[in-house]
């Protein structure tokens, strides 16, 4: 159960943090991994739906044995589909601000907030997270587990379609997993599937070996045995599965456009037809996505007639815009929150809410100097997080020493590299350069599309400067070019800021998703065969408290090792249009208040 203060008005910086128990959702910031900023998350959900208690979640109060999980709820009537009618410009179409174009809209190799935020509403998977982040039925109606958690088996609803009218059968989700599987494919989220039976062989299958690839997709553990059952074999016991199956990874892509389109079919609306409660009607580059309302959406038709994404990255040119009346939902850069608060009418108009969220300083590993331990101790214990939060990001988000913030199941205490300039300087005069003078040259590469970035990472370059007498050259990058950076040891930055979001309230998703030797956060070299071998077997354990443990004592080590900064844990400000109504908030959202758990229900009336 998650439970949230929503502040409006000006009351920014007297934020609470109440969230007991389940926290979620995440993603720029990668997805659940993003930009450099926590200026970017998705999540929540619609409470109509109920999934039996005794199937285990992963969360804090599972059960430890696996059980079938059925639902039953109401099911309103499809409205007949109508002709395919631009509604990028009525009355009821919301208008959300986004800093950052999407890199790739596509369910199988998206992993970045902004993409993320655009799947969700053209799709849908077997399962998704509601308005208090548990998982309940999507596309599928039940699922039930094996007794060892090692198989798991989903119903799909009756009489589900595309938003063509096309039927929507379990063969289309069987694909979605192979095809995140697939070597050709390799999205970032791969390995999040690398649970499932084949999917790791498979994805480590040379695809120009075409006995060997065609013989990888034929041992691949997910069946489809007829139009409403997926069947789906796991290496170990993974009773948290039922929420991968919410996930992206999961999302009914038609496998015959996607060959139509090519490389480039996630750029054409018309190959992307999906079975979510909006349909993608029009791609602007760098400009503008539109959706309209889904009339065959099983669960009936949301109440907007569509969706507008506009994309400004210049903070300034975005809130005048807002000012202006041509969006109404911005996210406030926090250099604009003195502004705010002393505006009468934005300060009544301002909604905020914690998130699921940690941000870090990420290095890469594999180049010097960051491959030597106490060079990395020493830039975390120069890292002054409270004075960041507080004055630099104007209170938009609080101090972390860990990975999994407070609330979310796995969540340890640490106070480990805080602050402390005299260690800092210690831990870099014990390190293999002696100091500062033999370090080779040290670039902070940062995203610099909003002018607003530039004075944080030059506090940030100020701060290692002043403390560890360490001269750090700034490289600004556009939002796109930098993500393409990211996968790769050889372009990966030396040292840059990024963030997580949950995807789920499991310890998993952050630990074993992010951190482990083929996880997400591979390509910066981190690999450390200890800390997959407590993971792995956290994974598979059904003892919740020997789950819980073995986590923690991961946690433990991934602090020790610091191959990432741990910075901060963040906070949500959205300005919302007092026409905008129908929606509930969740620690999951990121990129607009409602988006997980109020697709259906948030309106406007202007």
């Amino acid at each position: 159960m998650t439970s949230l203060t929503i502040e409006k008005g000006p009351t920014m910086r007297r934020y609470l943090w109440i969230i007991t128990l389940v926290l979620v959702l995440v993603m720029p910031l990668l997805a659940a991994c993003g930009g450099d900023d926590s200026d970017d998350e998705p999540e929540e959900a619609d409470a109509t739906e109920q999934v039996d208690a005794a199937t285990p979640t992963g969360n804090a109060q599972a059960a430890t044995t696996p059980a079938p999980q059925t639902a039953a709820e109401p099911t309103a009537e499809p409205t007949e589909a109508d002709d395919d009618t631009d509604t990028s410009s009525g009355d009821n179409v919301l208008r959300v601000h986004q800093r950052f174009y999407p890199s790739i809209i596509d369910p199988q190799q998206s992993g970045f907030t902004e993409d993320i935020a655009i799947l969700l509403l053209n799709y849908e998977g077997l399962t998704r997270l509601d308005e208090n982040l548990e998982t309940v039925p999507a596309a599928a109606e039940s699922w039930e587990y094996n007794a060892d958690a090692t198989q798991i088996t989903f119903t799909l609803r009756d009489g589900l379609t595309y938003s063509d009218g096309s039927a929507l059968v379990a063969e289309r989700f069987r694909y979605a997993v192979e095809r995140t599987c697939d070597p050709n494919v390799a999205g970032v989220y791969q390995s999040i599937l690398f649970v499932v039976a084949g999917c790791a062989e498979l994805a480590e299958t040379d695809p120009t070996d075409q006995a060997a690839y065609d013989a990888a997709i034929a041992a691949l553990g997910v069946q489809a045995p007829d139009d409403s059952t997926l069947v789906v074999e796991l290496v170990q016991p993974a009773p948290y599965f039922h929420t991968v199956a919410s996930l992206w990874v999961f999302f009914p892509a038609k496998q015959e456009l996607i060959e139509e389109g090519g490389d480039t079919w996630w750029q054409q609306p018309e190959l992307q037809i999906g079975n979510g409660p909006f349909q993608l009607e029009r791609v602007e580059q760098d400009q503008l996505v539109t959706l309209h309302a889904n009339e065959s959406y099983w669960e009936g038709r949301p109440a907007l007639d569509g969706f507008e994404y506009i994309y400004q990255p210049d903070s300034t040119v975005a809130l005048e815009a807002y000012r202006a009346g041509q969006i109404d939902i911005y996210r406030p850069d926090p250099s604009q929150f003195d502004a705010v608060e002393s505006d009468d009418t934005l300060s009544e108009e301002l909604v905020s809410f914690p998130n699921a969220a940690t941000n870090y300083l990420s290095f890469n590993l594999t180049v010097e100097p960051f491959d030597d331990p106490k060079v990395r101790e020493a830039f975390a214990y120069a890292f002054d997080r409270e004075t960041f939060c507080t004055e630099i990001r104007s209170g938009d988000c609080s101090p972390t020493l860990s990975l999994i913030p407070e609330g979310v199941p796995g969540a340890i205490e640490s106070d480990a590299f805080a602050f402390d300039p005299d260690a800092a300087t210690q831990a870099l005069a014990d390190s293999t350069y002696g100091g500062p003078d033999d370090l080779p040259e040290i670039t902070l590469t940062y995203v610099n599309d909003d002018p607003a970035e530039q004075p944080r990472v030059e506090w940030i370059a100020g701060q290692f400067r002043d403390v560890l007498g360490v001269e750090v050259t700034l490289e600004g990058m556009e939002s796109t070019a930098w993500v393409e950076t990211l996968y790769d040891p050889a372009t990966r930055p030396q040292m840059t800021t990024l963030g997580w979001i949950g995807d789920y309230p499991d310890p998993q998703n952050w630990l074993s998703t992010l951190f482990t030797c083929e996880g997400v956060e591979s390509s910066s070299g981190y690999c450390n065969e200890e800390f997959d071998a407590l993971t792995d077997q956290a994974d598979s354990e059904l003892d919740e408290a020997t789950r819980m443990d073995l986590y923690a004592q991961a946690a433990e080590l991934l602090i020790s090792e610091q191959p990432v900064i741990f910075l901060n844990n963040s906070l949500s400000f959205f300005l919302v249009k007092p026409e905008v109504s129908g929606y509930a908030t969740t620690a999951g959202d990121i990129e607009w208040p409602g988006q997980r758990a109020s697709m259906l229900t948030i309106t406007t009336d202007r």
